[in-house]
């Protein structure tokens, strides 16, 4: 099969077209034929080398993968040939096939096209769990979601939003029409030092971390609760009287298929823009364009 692997991080070019054996599967995993992949920022920092320098080199990147069920292992109770399914894994899905543990792997419904399908498994699926798990945002309380156009925070909004919270984001304000966009949001500049005039919020997302999330702690009530994706000063947070934690995404499937369900019914949107053929040199385009700043939606590259 064709893939994309790295034997080494650095600029774009360390991205090389390969031919390798199909994947062998365990007995909990499903393969799947790869219909598209969508470029994440964790995958753009890894083939930098800024994000988990432990992986043994080469390998094949990527975190994210939509298509068909082509073999299923032999423990595999929830999934057979044919189905339609979407997951994001530890690397492996630059590729034509892809291997995939059953528990997180979601069938995907037949009104959602694959673009919008792959879109969602990483960024939009770490909003959405953010909300209605890590911080089981409640009707009635207060939300701040930090970077709120991104694609974790625009997810996270509009979650926040169908279980009824009061719900404020940061963004740079060239992107307080689009937050608008999403529902009933207060645009907050990140910019300013705001941590001044909020107060008395009872949850943050915190998708920045460092300085950002100090400023998260000052407008928590006692008690409130912070989700961090990135980093912070745990001393310094210490200081505070909030529960606060550092968390990332589980990748399982309840948690992809809840948000499928809402995307279908119209309460989530997620956004997707470019969507171009596989290929080596598009993938080349796209990491570098991540590298200079974020995409309007979310790129899509498909086979």
């Amino acid at each position: 099969m064709k893939a994309v692997q790295i034997k080494e991080f650095g600029d774009v070019d360390v991205l090389e077209e390969i031919d390798t054996p199909t994947p062998k599967i365990l007995k909990k995993q499903v393969l799947v034929k790869n219909h598209a992949v969508a470029i994440d920022p964790y995958d753009v920092k890894f083939i930098q080398g800024l994000a988990g320098e432990a992986d043994k080199l080469p390998l094949i990147p990527g975190s994210s993968v939509i298509g068909e069920v082509i073999a299923v292992g032999e423990e595999v109770t929830d999934f057979q040939v044919g189905d339609r399914v979407a997951a994001t894994r530890h690397h492996q899905t630059y590729a034509e096939e892809v291997p995939v543990g059953q528990s997180a792997v979601a069938k995907v419904p037949a009104e959602l096209d694959d673009e919008h399908a792959v879109a969602a498994v990483i960024g939009a699926a770490t909003g959405y769990q953010m909300i209605t798990d890590d911080l089981d945002v409640q009707a009635g309380q207060k939300v701040l979601i930090q970077g709120g156009a991104g694609s974790v925070g625009s997810v996270a909004i509009q979650a926040a939003l169908n279980r009824g919270a009061v719900v404020y984001a940061t963004a740079k304000p060239a992107d307080f029409d689009y937050l608008k966009s999403l529902g009933d949001v207060t645009p907050v500049d990140y910019h300013i030092a705001y941590e001044n005039d909020l107060s008395d919020f009872d949850a943050v997302l915190d998708t920045i971390g460092g300085a950002v999330a100090i400023q998260s702690a000052k407008i928590l009530k006692q008690g409130g609760k912070l989700c961090n994706l990135t980093s912070y000063d745990d001393e310094a947070m210490s200081a505070f009287d909030i529960d606060a934690e550092h968390t990332y995404l589980k990748g399982k499937r309840p948690n992809l298929a809840a948000l499928y369900a809402d995307m279908v019914a119209g309460k989530i949107n997620v956004k997707v823009g470019e969507i171009k053929p596989f290929t080596v040199a598009n993938l080349r385009d796209a990491h570098a364009a991540a590298r200079q700043g974020s995409a309007a939606g979310k790129v899509v590259l498909t086979f």
